[in-house]
């Protein structure tokens, strides 16, 4: 039986507001993507995931939506996106759309009229209570980006929930009208030819409904009173009717299309990851560069995956987390681990997704705090710097203002020197960053069918993990100093242009990775 298109596929996220701009106002959009996806194709990915690019106020970049069946005219129209589509299939590359179920704009017609009365059918869709005697919110539960998960409606005496900013207000699962209205909007874009969807914080869409305050608890060693962790606001029982309905609908097409939840707790991923509901959920690898870590990683969230055709899907970015690069030490040491972690997590069982610029080896911006525009920094009231940083447009071209991205400023500050990390120039050097993506994904797609699924870890010196799948041996070394190891077979890649194999011993410069075969 021919295996699944997404099994083992490599997914390349594309954040649309800093990808490419077509039309320079500064902006990305969707006409910029398509005049790239040659770019994407030949980096050597199997499928893109799109960040929201309906029309939304932007107070969370598209996080926000305020209407799920069109296109922010910011970044284009339908027919827009009906021609990026086409010229990805075209190119043989599938095209998953981001979907925010969890909460919608406070501008969304939905919210608006919720709001007008108290009497508005329309309050059902949304949590709405009334606030504690002494006019402090319904209970204790704080938002994501700082202070608490509750706001007062405008004109009205009850307040209503947003885990996330006070402009996205959550949406109650609970209400029948809910779940079928999102049926729809999956619809609508999978009927225009969508291969899947990322789906946004997918474990919260149902809380409980007493709205109980989060017990404190008090830390035996310092008496320290915090929030019980194992108190469980989200992650109702409810949720997984809901994605077994989501797949039926995705089944019903053919090929089959694919819904991968943005789940990060590998104790999570046993509960969704099944036959009947999702498809994938993100293994994040977030440890420092230790070498233990990593295999404790790796290894919870394989043991997490035992059932029939799941596997984890592995990842080291996407655009809420600090660029791999920087994470990892910065500068020519992090560029390094982040070429090496490539090489050992591409090796791996399972599927693979890199966020854009990755390929590049581009690091986290400090963008100044007077063009910052992430929520988290300004809920947080500065105290956050939040993810503009890893948001920061794309470079194409050396050499040219805002390095080839638009001719307008951008709408976050590229820093002096961008261009060096441009694609251009990269393309022209046999040992970029690039180069090291294209051959490293290229090697893993001709391999594909000669790899085993089941892993070995082998033995081998302290601070270096080594594994083997069939023919193909990966070994990583994240020491700072040279590490030296019995080789299988012959050097196919290597992260550093130091790795080399003689008289059978591989010699792993320091924060460096091969593949032998």
């Amino acid at each position: 039986m021919p295996q699944p298109w997404w099994r083992s596929a490599v997914f390349y996220q594309v954040y649309v507001r800093s990808f490419a701009d077509s039309d320079d106002d500064g902006i990305g959009d969707l006409p910029g993507i398509t005049s790239r996806l040659d770019y994407i194709r030949d980096l050597g990915v199997d499928a893109i995931w799109l960040t929201p690019f309906y029309p939304s106020p932007q107070k969370d970049h598209g996080y926000d939506v305020s209407d799920y069946f069109g296109v922010n005219p910011e970044y284009g129209t339908l027919e827009d996106f009906d021609r990026l589509l086409s010229r990805a299939h075209e190119l043989r590359l599938k095209v998953l759309v981001d979907i925010v179920p969890n909460h919608t704009s406070s501008q969304h017609d939905w919210f608006q009229a919720a709001v007008s009365s108290a009497d508005n059918p329309m309050r059902s869709r949304y949590h709405f209570a009334d606030p504690r005697p002494d006019g402090s919110p319904p209970n204790n539960w704080t938002s994501s980006f700082g202070g608490p998960a509750w706001s007062p409606e405008p004109n009205g005496k009850q307040w209503y929930l947003h885990l996330f900013a006070p402009e996205q207000p959550d949406l109650n699962w609970f209400d029948p009208a809910v779940p079928a209205e999102f049926e729809r909007i999956l619809k609508f874009w999978l009927d225009r030819g969508a291969d899947g969807f990322r789906i946004d914080v997918a474990a919260a869409l149902f809380k409980r409904q007493d709205l109980a305050d989060r017990p404190y608890i008090t830390d035996r060693v310092t008496g320290a009173r915090r929030f019980d962790s194992t108190f469980q606001i989200i992650e109702q029982p409810q949720l997984h009717d809901v994605y077994r309905r989501w797949r039926q609908i995705a089944n019903g097409y053919e090929p089959a299309r694919v819904l991968v939840g943005e789940i990060f707790e590998p104790r999570r991923h046993s509960k969704y990851i099944v036959p009947d509901q999702l498809h994938m959920a993100f293994a994040l690898i977030q440890q420092p560069w230790d070498a233990a870590l990593w295999r404790r990683s790796i290894d919870a969230s394989r043991r997490a995956l035992q059932g029939p055709g799941a596997e984890p899907t592995w990842t080291l970015a996407n655009h809420d987390v600090k660029r791999p690069v920087t994470r990892l030490g910065g500068g020519s040491t992090g560029r390094a681990r982040a070429r090496a972690a490539l090489l050992l997590l591409a090796g791996l069982p399972g599927q693979v997704f890199l966020y854009q610029g990755e390929e590049l080896g581009l690091e986290e911006v400090d963008v100044p705090d007077e063009r910052r525009q992430d929520p988290v920094f300004l809920h947080s009231g500065g105290k956050e710097k939040g993810r503009d940083g890893c948001r920061v447009p794309l470079p194409w071209r050396k050499g040219e203002p805002n390095a080839g991205f638009s001719t307008a400023g951008p709408w976050l500050p590229m820093p002096e020197g961008w261009g060096r990390y441009a694609v251009d120039f990269q393309a022209a050097v046999g040992g970029s960053t690039l180069a090291h993506f294209r051959r490293t994904l290229a090697e893993r797609r001709r391999l594909a069918r000669r790899l085993a699924r089941r892993l070995q870890w082998l033995t081998a010196p302290a601070d270096v993990l080594a594994y083997s799948r069939g023919p193909l041996t990966v070994a990583c070394n994240f020491r700072n100093r040279p590490a030296r190891l019995p080789a299988p077979g012959g050097l196919l890649l290597g992260s550093d242009p130091l790795v080399s194999v003689r008289h059978g011993v591989l010699t792993l410069p320091g924060n460096s990775a091969a593949w032998l075969l």
